[in-house]
């Protein structure tokens, strides 16, 4: 497939639970290595609801072509004051390699560089593809917060 970096981060809203649910079933092996299964949807409308609630929280579809191709959660002034953490970053798997992840993450630290000085990744489980995505990115090895979990970062400013 060719590469392109054409995204659009489209803020999630209330009604966006479904576009998600869809990235989430087209994603199985995502799920698969963090050892758990896909969330139905239900389960996403709850934590669409949950991050409109956190004013911290931000969420956004990440769109190519009008189609939704990936999901990008994060939180604002995490762990501290002027800093941010990617919770997920979750690019289908039909579109996977195509660079809408990397994308995607260059319009976020563009979106955090004037309140955020550091950026935070967290990967969950063994997934040696993000982690590679991570170090391509230019974000470095923080340390293990876990036997599932392990933290990577990259300075804004």
């Amino acid at each position: 497939m060719m590469p392109t970096r054409a995204v659009e981060l489209q803020p999630v809203g209330a009604g966006d639970a479904p576009r998600i649910h869809s990235v989430y079933r087209a994603s199985p092996r995502h799920f698969e290595r963090i050892g758990i299964e896909v969330p139905g949807l239900p389960d996403v409308e709850r934590e669409v609801e949950a991050i409109l609630a956190d004013p911290a929280r931000r969420a956004y579809l990440v769109q190519h072509a009008g189609a939704t191709v990936g999901y990008l959660d994060f939180k604002r002034r995490y762990p501290g004051e002027d800093e941010a953490t990617v919770t997920l970053i979750l690019i289908a798997e039909p579109h996977q390699g195509r660079g809408f992840g990397r994308a995607a993450i260059e319009d976020l630290e563009s979106l955090l560089a004037h309140e955020s000085r550091r950026l935070y990744a967290a990967v969950y489980g063994h997934n040696p593809g993000a982690v590679a995505f991570w170090k391509k990115l230019g974000y470095r090895y923080l340390k293990d917060g876990g036997p599932t979990l392990s933290w990577y970062y990259k300075r804004l400013s």
